[in-house]
């Protein structure tokens, strides 16, 4: 009898072959094998498919889907619906991860029924002048070994929120089940998905392992200049509204509405930093009330003197 598939991976692929290698043999190296993976080409142009394609027959569960390029967020829900492990894990493919991360991570989720495992991820830059790393460790907020439901991880979490997806270990359920998906046509789409998720999640714990190598490298998105992006600017717009319409439906005592509102003040405070054509965009006036000037000013401090806010 066949064993079960126990995670499954989806990896989206646009244009990186210059990394999709190393991508896919962090994965073959693995210590736990129990994996599918997933590959989303989303219309790569360069040697991405041809790769892909190179190092399907080293997997014994891998699937390759096709589709003209949509972005990140489609191409990340379009692996969706083929996942047939227990657990999702986003990787993606112009980085990659640690031997052991899957056995210590599958080994934890299944000793304590968990829902979510946020863990940690070192960076370092192809570009020689970037020195300003962000910092994606959690150990001076969260602890090991301890369980956390979805507020006291909230509260824990409140000052220095980790959007990126990859840095969570996910149970498939909670993502099927709730028909979570990533918002189409919008950047900064994990700053929406991961508080959409932690909303359903009620046991989480923490791995301070740093399995995630995080790669900046030359003209990705997160290295290009997003605050004078109109795309950029009009998805925090977006991603605002939907915090707005979904603390509606939150007990406003909660520290998950209280982690919703931190988001949404901090976005909001991203918007003043725009500059577009040399000129600063317009506000919308149908977003929720302007935040009052020291609350504001507080935001702006902790942008410019936390590295994660």
């Amino acid at each position: 009898m066949q064993e079960s598939v126990m995670i499954s991976v989806i990896l989206p692929v646009y244009n990186v072959e210059n990394y999709l290698r190393e991508c896919l043999d962090s994965l073959i190296n693995q210590d736990y094998q129990n994996f599918e993976v997933i590959a989303v080409n989303d219309g790569s142009t360069d040697h991405s498919l041809s790769i892909l394609k190179e190092y399907e027959s080293k997997f014994s569960n891998f699937i390759l889907v096709n589709q003209e390029n949509k972005g990140l967020s489609e191409a990340r829900n379009a692996g969706i619906p083929y996942v047939t492990g227990k657990y999702i894990y986003f990787l993606d493919s112009d980085d990659f991860i640690l031997p052991n991360t899957f056995s210590n991570l599958c080994q934890l989720a299944e000793e304590n029924n968990l829902d979510l495992i946020k863990f940690d991820a070192a960076p370092f830059s192809e570009i020689p002048e970037k020195t300003n790393l962000t910092d994606f460790r959690s150990s001076d907020i969260l602890k090991k070994d301890m369980l956390y439901t979805r507020e006291t991880f909230a509260k824990s979490i409140i000052k220095k929120f980790m959007p990126p997806v990859w840095l969570y270990f996910i149970k498939s359920s909670i993502i099927k089940e709730n028909n979570l998906t990533f918002k189409k046509g919008i950047l900064h789409e994990d700053e929406l998905f991961t508080i959409q998720l932690l909303e359903h999640c009620n046991r989480i714990m923490y791995d301070p392992n740093t399995y995630f190598q995080r790669r900046y490298r030359p003209n990705s998105i997160m290295t290009s200049s997003l605050n004078s992006n109109k795309k950029s600017f009009d998805s925090i717009i977006e991603i605002i509204k939907i915090f707005n319409d979904l603390q509606k439906s939150l007990d406003k005592n909660s520290d998950y509405y209280k982690l919703v509102e931190n988001r949404k003040n901090a976005l909001y405070t991203t918007l003043y930093f725009y500059k577009i054509d040399n000129k600063r965009p317009r506000i919308p006036k149908n977003l929720p009330a302007k935040l009052d000037f020291v609350t504001l000013m507080r935001q702006i401090k902790r942008v410019y003197f936390y590295k994660n806010i």
